[in-house]
């Protein structure tokens, strides 16, 4: 099944990043890899490159019987461009499957890839965000949690609050 670290994995590389399973254990399966159909488009996702006026700030968690809540403490959150290709990237991921990373990288697109880290409780925060459609996404507690993605829409120099919960459940 498709993992959060999946998707850091292939946008490492279509940002020509280095990145390694960092933080997987070795009970982690061997994904399904499926070739990508969309092509990676630069005009499309050249608007996203730029610096913005809006920001955004949120909490990851999950409501779990018996456990409590439990939170993305300490978890990479992501946010990238709900473009064609991204769109495809988050349908593989839900259905649960790997998508294959394209083999030439994308180097000059790393600022329209955006990253931070939750909090002790499960907050996080961006800002400078350009207007347009975004995921974002993060990990809650491997063992207890699963990876949550949610669509935003960012405009107008706005500032909006994210609420990663149980509904934006992708896997376990």
């Amino acid at each position: 099944m498709a993992t959060f670290w999946a998707t850091v994995r292939v946008v490492a590389v279509v940002l020509g990043l280095p990145f390694a399973y960092a933080g997987c254990s070795a009970s982690h399966s061997a994904p399904l890899f499926v070739k990508m159909q969309t092509k990676f488009d630069y005009s499309e996702h050249e608007p996203y490159t730029k610096p913005g006026e809006n920001g955004m700030t949120g909490q990851g968690f999950l409501r779990q019987p018996g456990l409590g809540t439990v939170t993305c403490a300490g978890s990479r959150v992501l946010l990238l461009p709900a473009t064609s290709y991204f769109r495809e990237m988050v349908d593989h991921l839900i259905a649960g499957s790997e998508p294959d990373p394209p083999e030439t990288p994308y180097p000059s697109l790393k600022s329209m890839f955006r990253s931070t880290q939750c909090d002790a409780q499960g907050g996080f925060s961006f800002a400078e965000i350009p207007d347009g459609a975004w995921f974002v996404a993060t990990q809650v507690n491997a063992r207890h949690g699963g990876l949550l993605i949610r669509e935003v829409t960012l405009s107008n120099g706005r500032t909006i609050q994210v609420l990663l919960s149980d509904k934006d459940l992708v896997n376990r």
